[in-house]
């Protein structure tokens, strides 16, 4: 079902106009009106709506072309150009991704996507300052709707930038809570790798964005203008991006440090127990041995005499195991000291 389609553009004295809350029928009249035109569609199914919106617009592209990419399509048709990249959001602890269609004509810009686009609809509210900064001119079509296109992928670019701020406070909220005087008890391991994997996804799909932007400036599609002082615009979308990619990096090695560390800590632990254990089967090694001397069939020895002697044995064995071992009590379990005595050996 469609939600809203809204209609902003610059008629043909000039004058910029927005139209909200239309039907289709009408958004594909006001298209033959104006010189530039950019209709603003948010469904519930883009998979499902999308082929029924291109035909009655008149975009002869199938949506098919481009939602069979993973994450980023680009298909340059000469007279239309077809988009889609990807909104980033965060959900059920994980990244996830919904498409966002951009489909280019002479004059005419079609945005789809779901409810995850807002940030793009907020652009549309500010349509009568934007459509006033761009060329008016009827031959300068070509500059203004990449100007357009430029401020659309900009504004995409700045939406997926917060969903990796979300998961640094994420990562940061997870320091305070261990810092803190009230320990909540939870699965270390398994927040820091869902959050590793939403870094990777969101790596992905900036990944992707980055390469749609590059095609866009460098693969000359006939619905973009071919002035460089407008094409150098896309550089700045490049450099977002780039940046972005740069501190998702050094994210997912602070991440991948803290679950090294875990695991670390962990393997250190499960190495004490087994230390410990070990100490303590020394330590009623003696009592057993004894137990097994007057076990033997041929000694007639009184329980009257076992009984105290194995437990001042069991005493004894557990004193000596405890002051023996208590001078390499700090972990790596007095491997400096244990040093020592081998150097002390090899003289």
């Amino acid at each position: 079902m469609l939600k809203t389609v809204s209609v902003a553009g610059i008629e043909g004295q000039g004058v910029p106009f927005k139209k909200e809350s239309v039907n289709l029928e009408e958004a594909a009249k006001i298209v033959s009106l104006g010189n530039l035109t950019w209709i603003e569609i948010v469904v519930d199914d883009i998979v499902a709506e999308t082929p029924e919106i291109l035909d009655r617009l008149g975009i002869t592209m199938k949506a098919s072309t481009l939602l069979s990419g993973y994450i980023t399509e680009y298909e340059d048709a000469g007279d239309t150009l077809g988009i889609m990249v990807p909104f980033i959001f965060t959900g059920e602890s994980r990244t996830q991704t919904s498409p966002c269609l951009i489909f280019m004509k002479k004059d005419l810009i079609l945005t789809i996507h779901d409810d995850y686009g807002g940030k793009i609809t907020k652009l549309y509210n500010y349509t009568d300052t934007l459509m006033r900064k761009l060329p008016q001119a009827p031959e300068s079509w070509a500059e203004r709707q990449t100007m357009l296109l430029f401020r659309l992928l900009d504004e995409v670019s700045e939406t997926n930038f917060s969903v990796l701020r979300s998961i640094v406070e994420r990562a940061e909220q997870v320091e305070i809570d261990l810092a803190g005087a009230r320990q909540i008890s939870r699965d270390l391991s398994l927040e820091l790798s869902n959050m590793k994997r939403s870094v990777l996804s969101f790596l992905n799909a900036v990944w992707a964005t980055h390469d749609i932007v590059r095609n866009l400036k460098y693969g000359d599609p006939d619905m973009i203008s071919d002035d460089d002082d407008i094409l150098e615009k896309f550089e700045v979308v490049l450099a977002t991006l780039d940046r972005q990619i740069q501190m998702a990096e050094n994210v997912l090695e602070v991440i991948s440090t803290g679950i090294t560390a875990i695991n670390t800590e962990s393997s250190n632990q499960l190495t004490k127990l087994i230390v410990w254990l070990t100490v303590a089967a020394t330590a009623v090694l003696v009592p057993n041995t004894l137990a097994t001397v007057f076990g033997i069939p041929d000694l007639h020895i009184s329980y009257i005499w076992v009984i105290p002697i194995l437990v001042i044995a069991t005493g004894i064995s557990v004193v000596v195991t405890y002051r023996w071992t208590k001078q390499y009590r700090v972990l790596p379990f007095g491997r400096r000291k244990l040093s020592r005595i081998r150097n002390k050996f090899r003289k």
